[in-house]
């Protein structure tokens, strides 16, 4: 026999079982973790940046030190016996050091670099040069011990100079030494 009678459903469930409230845990642990790997990666990029803006400094800094030093190269061979004092420093020319003086470019208190006028960039320092004497020199191996002495044997020999120096930036200094014909 069928009953017309639908089947019954069960109205009353079983009550709910307390929650033990491990997604609420498991949530807070993976917000916490994924907050600090975003701390991290805020800190590598904030820590690129200023690697870069340094790196930038540097470049700015080393190419004006370069300009300077060719500047200070062109007037070290223009240069004559006049442009030099005969002691300490004139207008970027400088006499021959003596042995025992400090470099004049490891000096804090020495100033008398000429400001380069060439210049680099917007933001880059204006460099500053000198020219120091530095002696005679030979100009190829044993031609003062040539007789007679060839009137080119010994030239003029001079140490060039140039920075790019100020506070909170990036410091450069470079040197070449020149000999003239």
């Amino acid at each position: 026999a069928v009953s017309a009678e639908p089947p019954t459903m069960n109205r009353n469930p079983s009550p709910p079982q307390r929650q033990q409230g491990f997604s609420l845990l498991a949530s807070l642990i993976l917000l916490v973790v994924v907050t600090l790997v975003a701390l991290a990666g805020m800190r590598s990029v904030a820590m690129e940046s200023r690697m870069s803006a340094s790196a930038y400094d540097r470049n700015l800094a080393l190419q004006a030190a370069e300009t300077g030093l060719r500047e200070a190269e062109a007037r070290a061979a223009a240069a004559t016996e006049g442009n030099f004092p005969a002691a300490g420093c004139a207008n970027g020319y400088c006499a021959e050091p003596a042995p025992a003086d400090q470099a004049r470019w490891t000096d804090a208190a020495f100033n008398d670099w000429f400001d380069v006028a060439a210049a680099v960039s917007g933001n880059a320092i204006t460099p500053g040069a000198i020219v120091e004497r530095n002696g005679e020199g030979e100009n190829w191996l044993a031609c003062g011990q040539e007789i007679p002495r060839q009137p080119n044997c010994r030239t003029p020999r001079y140490r060039v100079t140039s920075r790019s120096v100020a506070d909170d930036r990036a410091s450069v200094i470079l040197q070449s030494d020149v000999a003239t014909q």
